[in-house]
């Protein structure tokens, strides 16, 4: 009887274990996580991509060593714009999409930079938590918002949510819905000043 309730529980054990999503796999208790998921929330995302292009063109030391190791996608011992495509080309979930019923960042995205910006001027702290499934419907009541959703609203990947990110995501919102595919740019990062092109940038991580 022992025996049959100990082969139940390793069972239950393994069932557990392959429910999850490949995505929550990643981030193990010893703290690896995925090529490529450089915030380290669980999800290779945009923003993962526009931490990397960041870091590419804007603040060279914007990157820890392990996170540098994570954007280091494809092992070479630079982090350049390959890496930062492959990212792009890999997410799960687009920069500022953060509702399940769209696919891209739009007027919904601005709506809760703004909830989020507005309270934070009135001196309300939001605190970030590691669940992905608390509501962003209840921002200004809880003031608790997801690491996966303050990351994807943090457009400009500098790791807050301001102004910046405010006006970045309306000049990204607004080209798209005139037509324009601005991540040709190859800058995944959210500004209105994003709309530049794209040198040959890379940081040697090989030390």
């Amino acid at each position: 009887m022992k025996m049959r309730k100990g082969i139940s529980a390793v069972l239950a054990g393994v069932m557990a274990l392959a429910a999850l999503p490949v995505s929550a796999m990643s981030a193990s208790a010893e703290g690896a996580y995925a090529l490529g998921d450089v915030d380290m929330d669980g999800y290779i995302t945009g923003h993962d991509a526009a931490m990397v292009t960041r870091a590419l063109y804007v603040d060279n030391s914007a990157l820890n060593d392990e996170q540098l190791k994570l954007a280091d996608v494809n092992g070479d011992g630079v982090v350049d714009q390959n890496d930062a495509d492959w990212i792009h080309e890999n997410q799960v979930l687009k920069l500022g999409q953060v509702c399940s019923y769209t696919n891209d960042a739009d007027s919904t995205t601005l709506y809760y930079q703004l909830v989020y910006c507005a309270y934070s001027g009135i001196g309300k702290e939001f605190t970030i938590v590691p669940d992905e499934d608390v509501s962003l419907n209840e921002l200004k009541n809880t003031f608790q918002i997801s690491q996966l959703n303050f990351n994807l609203l943090d457009a400009n990947g500098d790791g807050k949510i301001d102004i910046d990110d405010i006006s970045g995501m309306i000049g990204y919102v607004c080209y798209k819905g005139a037509g324009y595919d601005i991540n040709e740019s190859g800058k995944y990062y959210y500004e209105l000043t994003m709309f530049n092109g794209v040198s040959n940038a890379k940081i040697d991580i090989s030390m």
